[in-house]
C-alpha cells in the first residue's frame, strides 16, 4: 500500500482483526485471527467480534451520525480500510434533520428522519469499509443485519455489517436535548420507521452513561475516540449534543478504567483553523461525506469540514525523558491516569506502574522535565478544575512520589481558566526549570522554579500573544537561552530570554511561516534552532530554522515533504545530525533525517505500522536513538537504532 493513500479493502471475513499493530518496515498489513468472545446476556456470541481486550478495537461516541464522518476522518476510514474492528456509538437520534425534512416542522415526521441518518451512516461505513458501490443515492442496508438488543435496561438498535468486524449502535435520544439530559432532564427515545424496537427506552444521564460503560465492558475498546467536551472559546461555536456526548463519553471512560486510550476530535470549531488535509484525502473524505448526506440534505457540508481533522488534546511529542543514567522513561495517560515504563540497566522494560492519582482526569498531553539534580518530573493539565499539576522523581534514577503539586491556572477568576492548554518544560542553563502553557485568552503565560530543583513561584506571568493554538513547544538554545514557539492561525510567534536565566521577551515572529500544526523546536549540531510543522493545505513538513546561532531567522522555510498525516513531528539530535517522526497519512510513521550535521533532509522513510497520533523521540546515555508510539491495541511499541536512518524492529511494551 502506497503511503499517505488509503486501500479499501473489499473481502475482508467478518472474524479478521486488525493487522500487527507495529509491523516491520512495510506498508502491509496482514490480517489476523480474533479470540471468540464469550456468551453473555448483554452480548450474544453471534454478533461480538475479538472482545479481549488485547486486540485493536475502536470505539466511537459521538452525538450525531454524521459527527464521526465529518470530524474523526481520516483516522476512521484508515482503520476501517485496513479491517482493524470498530464500532460505533450514536446517542441522539438525529431526528431534526434527515430525509424528509425541509419545510417538515412536524415531529411525526421523526421516525422517518431518523431512519433516514441512520441509513446514511451505514451507507458511508460500506463505503469506508470497501463493501459499498460508487452510486451515493444506493441503499446499502442490504449488506446489514440489524436487532434490538438490552443493554444496561435500555433497548438499543444495533447494525452488524456482514462478514466485517464493524457494528454500529443507536440509543436514538432525541436529537438537541442531550445538554439537557446532561444537565439534569430525563428523555424518551425515538423509535425509528421500520426499527425491531418494541418501544422506547428512558433515560437520565447516569443511565447513558451506564449504557456507554456497559458497551466499554462488552466490547473492551482499546481506543475510544470522542467528540470535544470543552470546546476552544475563541472560535465557532459547537453544539451542545457534541459537548454532552464527549462529556458522557468520557465520564463512561472512567468508570470503565483498565488500559483504555482516549482520543478527542475538535468539532464545528475546525473550521477556524488552517485546513490540514492534502488535496487527495480531502477528496476521498468527501467520498464519505457524500454518501452519508445522501440520505440527510438538510446539511451544508462546508469543504471547511471536511478538509481539516484536530484533536482537541494533543499527544503532543514529549511524552519521554531520560533518567540521570540515561535510560528511556516513558509517560502515557490511560482512562485519565497516568502510567509510566522505564528501560532497566539490562536492557529490559520495567512497567506498566500507574502513578500516584492526579485527583482528576488528565488530558493526555505530558511534558517531561529534567532538574538540576537530573531527577525527572513530569508536568500534566487536569481536566477535572483545569490546573496545571507535576509529579517528580524522589531521587535520581529512582522513586517517585507519591502526591502531584497543583500550579493552579494562569486564568483563575478571569472566566476563561478553562480554555488553558497543557504545559511544556524547560530548563535554563543554571538548571532551574520554567514552565509554559497557552493561557484562556490566548496568549502564553509562565512560572518557574525559584531555584534549581526547588520550589515554583505563586504566580502565573502573562507573556503577550495573540491567537496562539495548543501545544506550545520550548528548548534552551545554542548559547544558553530558552526560547518558545507557538503557531497561531496565520503563523508561529516566537519568545525568547533576553539573557541566560534572564527575563523573557517578545513575542516577535518568525518569518514567513504558515502553519498547519503546532511547532516542533530542535537544536542542530551547532546549536541554531530548527522549527518544524505542517504547511498548511498540503500536510507537508516544513522547517524554519536561524541563520546564525542565537541568530535570527533565514527568510524562507524549507518544505521537506513527507508522507502525509496531520500534527507536529516527534525530534531528536543523534550524533549531530536531526532526526523527524511524523505519523503519516497511512496512520504509520515515517522518518527523515539531515544528510550531515547541520545540512538539509535526506529522503523520508516508512516504518511501518499503524499508530494513534503522535511519536516521541529521543536518544538515550549509550547513543542510542529510540521513537515511541501508541499502537491501536493501545500499547506502547518503540525502535531503535545507532544511526539516524537504521531502525530495528518495533517492539512492544506490555499492557
Amino acid at each position: 500500500m502506497a503511503i499517505g493513500r488509503r486501500q479499501l479493502l473489499a473481502s475482508v471475513a467478518f472474524t479478521a482483526l486488525a493487522a500487527p499493530v507495529l509491523v516491520r518496515g512495510t506498508t502491509t498489513r496482514a490480517a489476523a485471527a480474533p479470540t471468540p468472545a464469550p456468551a453473555s446476556a448483554s452480548a450474544p456470541a453471534s454478533g461480538m467480534f475479538g472482545a479481549t481486550g488485547t486486540k485493536p478495537l475502536f470505539m466511537q461516541v459521538v452525538a450525531h451520525e454524521d459527527d464521526d464522518i465529518l470530524f474523526m476522518n481520516p483516522d476512521l476510514s484508515n482503520a476501517l480500510a485496513v479491517g482493524t474492528p470498530s464500532v460505533t456509538v450514536f446517542v441522539t437520534a438525529g431526528n431534526i434533520t434527515g430525509d424528509p425534512c425541509s419545510g417538515c416542522g412536524d415531529p411525526a415526521g421523526d421516525p422517518l428522519r431518523t431512519w433516514n441518518r441512520q441509513m446514511g451512516a451505514v451507507n458511508a461505513y460500506s463505503r469506508m469499509t470497501g463493501v459499498g458501490d460508487n452510486d451515493p443515492s444506493t441503499d446499502e442496508i442490504g449488506h446489514w443485519t440489524t436487532e434490538a438488543w438490552t443493554v444496561a435496561g435500555k433497548q438499543v438498535e444495533r447494525y452488524m455489517l456482514k462478514d466485517h468486524p464493524v457494528h454500529l449502535i443507536f440509543l436514538n435520544l432525541h436529537d438537541g436535548e442531550l445538554g439537557n439530559v446532561l444537565a439534569g432532564a430525563t428523555d424518551t427515545t425515538v423509535v425509528p420507521t421500520g426499527s425491531k424496537l418494541s418501544g422506547p427506552s428512558t433515560y437520565t444521564a447516569s443511565d447513558v452513561v451506564e449504557v456507554l460503560r456497559q458497551l466499554m465492558v462488552t466490547y473492551q475498546p482499546t481506543v475510544l475516540r470522542a467528540q470535544d467536551e470543552l470546546p476552544d472559546s475563541r472560535y465557532a461555536g459547537d453544539h451542545s449534543d457534541h459537548i454532552a456526548a464527549a462529556t458522557f463519553a468520557g465520564r463512561a471512560a472512567l468508570q470503565y478504567g483498565g488500559n483504555l486510550i482516549q482520543v478527542n476530535y475538535r468539532d464545528y470549531n475546525v473550521s477556524d483553523s488552517p485546513k490540514n488535509l492534502d488535496p487527495a484525502t480531502v477528496a476521498a473524505k468527501g467520498v464519505f461525506v457524500a454518501e452519508y448526506a445522501s440520505h440527510d440534505h438538510s446539511g451544508s457540508y462546508s469543504t471547511d469540514w471536511f478538509s481539516r481533522m484536530y484533536y482537541r488534546w494533543s499527544r503532543g511529542t514529549c511524552w519521554a525523558g531520560l533518567n540521570q543514567d540515561g535510560r528511556p522513561q516513558v509517560f502515557v495517560v490511560r482512562a485519565g491516569a497516568l502510567y509510566t515504563y522505564w528501560r532497566n540497566s539490562d536492557g529490559s522494560w520495567g512497567g506498566p506502574v500507574r502513578m500516584a492519582d492526579p485527583g482528576g482526569r488528565l488530558a493526555p498531553g505530558i511534558a517531561v522535565g529534567t532538574n538540576a539534580d537530573g531527577r525527572l518530573e513530569v508536568f500534566a493539565r487536569r481536566l477535572t478544575d483545569h490546573h496545571i499539576i507535576s509529579l517528580p522523581q524522589g531521587a535520581p534514577n529512582g522513586w517517585w512520589w507519591n502526591s502531584w503539586a497543583d500550579h493552579g491556572n494562569p486564568n483563575t477568576a478571569l472566566g476563561n481558566a478553562d480554555q488553558v492548554g497543557v504545559p511544556v518544560v524547560a530548563a535554563s542553563q543554571d538548571g532551574h526549570l520554567e514552565l509554559f502553557v497557552k493561557n484562556g485568552g490566548g496568549g502564553l503565560s509562565t512560572i518557574r522554579q525559584t531555584t534549581p530543583g526547588g520550589v515554583w513561584t505563586d504566580s502565573w506571568t502573562d507573556l503577550g500573544g495573540t491567537d496562539i493554538q495548543d501545544p506550545v513547544t520550548a528548548i534552551r538554545n545554542g548559547v544558553g537561552r530558552i526560547e518558545v514557539f507557538a503557531s497561531t492561525r496565520t503563523g508561529i510567534i516566537n519568545w525568547w530570554q533576553t539573557a541566560p536565566n534572564g527575563s523573557i521577551a517578545g513575542p516577535g515572529p518568525v518569518p514567513a511561516a504558515a502553519p498547519a500544526s503546532p511547532p516542533k523546536a530542535v537544536l542542530d549540531q551547532d546549536g541554531r534552532i530548527e522549527l518544524v510543522y505542517r504547511e498548511a493545505g498540503t500536510g507537508a513538513m516544513t522547517v524554519s530554522y536561524q541563520s546564525q546561532l542565537g541568530g535570527p531567522w533565514n527568510q524562507s522555510p524549507v518544505n521537506l515533504g513527507g508522507h502525509g498525516g496531520v500534527g507536529e513531528p516527534a525530534a531528536a539530535n543523534l550524533g549531530g545530525q536531526v532526526v523527524l517522526f511524523e505519523r503519516n497519512g497511512g496512520s504509520g510513521v515515517s522518518t527523515t533525517a539531515q544528510t550531515a550535521p547541520n545540512a538539509g533532509y535526506g529522503a523520508w522513510q516508512d516504518l511501518g505500522g499503524t499508530v494513534l497520533d503522535f511519536p516521541t523521540a529521543i536518544v538515550d546515555g549509550n547513543r542510542v536513538l529510540h521513537v515511541f508510539a501508541i499502537g491501536t491495541d493501545g500499547r506502547v511499541y518503540y525502535r531503535a537504532g545507532t544511526t539516524a536512518t537504521a531502525f530495528g524492529d518495533w517492539q512492544g511494551l506490555p499492557l
